[in-house]
């Protein structure tokens, strides 16, 4: 049959639908009889093209259905793998009634792939094949998975539980859509959970979700990053000029770096951009910038992302590149409205002034959007190999570093990209929490990880081996984590630090912790009753240090100038202050000045 013959009026359309999941049809789904249209696309004219039917064994969705980072293999489901007549039949009718209840093509693909793997190990024993879905069976399978691993960092490791999870899903599944069909017999665990037979609750399960799983990029790693990628930014008009093939997809690579890096979005969301797609707002002579995709992780549709200036430049150099593939778009719009080929326009118009268009050479130079497993798999790791760094560096953990440096920036503790992420306060954050059209989620996370920031630091102080130096907040830590007969009462040293910590406010002062709920107002923070220095800030007292050597040997030679007894007073007390905080960090600072002194060039650092 034709493409053309698959073009039905609306009638015709309604009447060849699938029928809803009911009694009725899943009497039909039993015997085999069950037909009718599971996916088409609605043309410009009101027609209908069909793509696939409930009685084929590939189901192919829309490119609409799908995210901007999926490859058109993933808008299919083959149910052809599936081998038994039984077996395919029930997993047809679990993904269609999934379909009904607007699951993802993505989690419609995992659950078919969760249900072929079972059902392969049924069929590889007579005896399970023979029993099918029974409590007994389901045991067997649980014991079976168990025993699988995964290769995760190079490593072989037992499968995580999450994943066993949704292992067990499946079985829950067919009891619940399938326990008509023969080989449901009885529930698989009727008085448990997948979860319960995962190992996956009480403290497991609130351990996992606590502890995020996602890697923060390290700085060192990071900041060459950043470097390397703003050079491409900066000589862009330069580049796009030359046309060199190279060089605009490292310019093209660094645009999405510094997208990922700034905004919190998620893969799909980044290759969603259309060009121009972002407005800006001046509150308070501060203008902000607000960047708006579609979201199709929780079904959001349409929203928005605030980011910094250079988000936006990113945005329209990418435009630019785009310009010569959008105009060969149109063009082809044309050719295949000429040749009736209704699912090519649909699927072009879908990805029109998109600004990640790229061509697919296993598919005739066809336009496309750059899928996401392109970017993670090879463009992102190349940025790496051209600052010399072997970090894994992937996709969803820029998602996680921006979370980081957002708390970060929030608390007044961010220094590196300190440019790019000034336009973020308490107040930012909280834009997210009452604006409908930004990324609720995005706020959640932000919320997470500033508990695990701040937990982080507090549970630090309270360890006996953590040098903290400063007014009264530190001293009574220090006294507090000593008290043994406190710890006992608490359970446990981390406890203990919970409790205690979890009302104490934080942010920085540059030089050290303030735990004051108001504005700190004092100028030396380390003597102040809220003050607290710990390991974090030490790089930075060592640098002001160095300072205040270099000053006193210039004034020594006589290279700035006759600063009079006050200027040297004013240097000596700042000596002492910054002497006083070092020894109270039990650093040995005779031996560090002399280390220092031995140096023949004093390096000055920026504190």
């Amino acid at each position: 049959m034709s493409a053309i013959e698959l073009i039905l009026t609306q009638a015709k359309f309604i009447a060849q639908q699938c029928p809803q999941p009911s009694d009725s049809s899943l009497e039909r789904a039993i015997d085999g009889s069950l037909s009718g249209i599971v996916t088409y696309i609605k043309l410009d004219n009101g027609e209908y093209q069909t793509l696939s039917r409930y009685e084929h064994d590939i189901w192919v969705f829309p490119a609409s259905k799908g995210t901007k980072a999926d490859k058109a293999s993933e808008l299919n489901l083959n149910f052809a793998t599936i081998s038994d007549t039984q077996m395919k039949r029930m997993a047809k009718w679990v993904v269609w009634n999934k379909m009904k209840e607007n699951l993802a093509v993505a989690s419609l693909r995992k659950i078919l792939s969760k249900l072929n793997g079972y059902f392969k190990w049924v069929l590889s024993s007579d005896t399970t094949a023979k029993q099918g879905l029974t409590a007994f069976t389901s045991n067997a399978y649980v014991k079976y998975v168990n025993t699988l691993t995964s290769t995760r960092k190079g490593e072989i490791k037992p499968l995580v539980a999450i994943t066993k999870v949704y292992r067990f899903l499946v079985l829950e599944d067919l009891y619940r859509y399938c326990k008509t069909f023969d080989f449901v017999k009885e529930h698989p665990w009727s008085e448990s959970s997948s979860s319960e037979q995962a190992k996956f609750v009480g403290e497991a399960l609130q351990e996992a979700r606590k502890k995020p799983k996602t890697l923060i990029i390290p700085d060192e790693v990071l900041i060459p990053l950043c470097q390397f990628t703003k050079s491409y930014l900066d000589r862009a008009d330069e580049i796009i000029a030359s046309a060199e093939k190279t060089e605009s997809l490292l310019l093209r690579d660094s645009c999405i770096f510094w997208l990922l890096l700034t905004t919190g979005m998620r893969m799909h969301e980044i290759l969603g951009i259309k060009r121009g797609a972002y407005r800006s707002e001046t509150k308070d002579d501060t203008t902000y910038y607000y960047i708006e995709t579609v979201s199709e992780k929780t079904h959001t549709g349409l929203a928005e992302w605030i980011a910094p200036k250079i988000a936006t430049e990113a945005i329209d150099i990418l435009g630019q590149l785009s310009a010569p593939l959008q105009a060969q778009l149109e063009q082809d719009v044309l050719n295949a409205k000429e040749a009736n080929d209704h699912a090519e326009v649909h699927r072009l118009k879908h990805i029109s002034d998109h600004i990640f268009l790229a061509k697919s050479k296993k598919k005739n130079n066809a336009l496309n959007v750059l899928s996401g497993s392109t970017i993670t798999e090879l463009r992102l790791p190349n940025l790496c190999k051209h600052i010399g760094s072997d970090w894994n560096l992937a996709a969803h953990q820029f998602r996680r570093t921006f979370a980081n440096y957002v708390v970060h920036s929030e608390l007044g503790d961010l220094r590196a990209l300190k440019d790019h992420f000034k336009h973020w306060s308490i107040t930012m954050t909280a834009l997210y929490a009452f604006n409908d059209n930004l990324d609720a989620e995005l706020f959640e996370e932000l919320l997470r990880e500033k508990y695990l920031v701040e937990e982080e630091i507090k549970q630090d102080w309270f360890e006996l081996d953590s040098p903290i130096a400063g007014g009264g907040m530190a001293q009574k830590i220090k006294k507090v984590r000593q008290d043994g007969e406190l710890i006992k009462v608490f359970g446990s040293l981390q406890n203990m630090a919970k409790a205690y910590s979890s009302s104490i406010p934080i942010h920085s002062t540059g030089i050290a912790w303030c735990t004051n709920d108001d504005e700190c107002r004092c100028d030396k923070s380390e003597d102040c009753e809220h003050g607290i220095v710990d390991k974090r800030y030490l790089p930075y007292w060592e640098g002001m240090l160095v300072q205040q050597m270099k000053l006193m040997q210039l004034d020594d030679i006589g290279e700035i100038g006759e600063i009079g007894e006050i200027g040297r007073e004013s240097i000596k007390k700042g000596m002492e202050r910054i002497e006083r905080l070092l020894s109270a960090m039990g650093i040995d600072v005779a031996a560090m000045k002399q280390e220092i002194n031995q140096k023949e060039y004093i390096e000055v650092k920026n504190v």
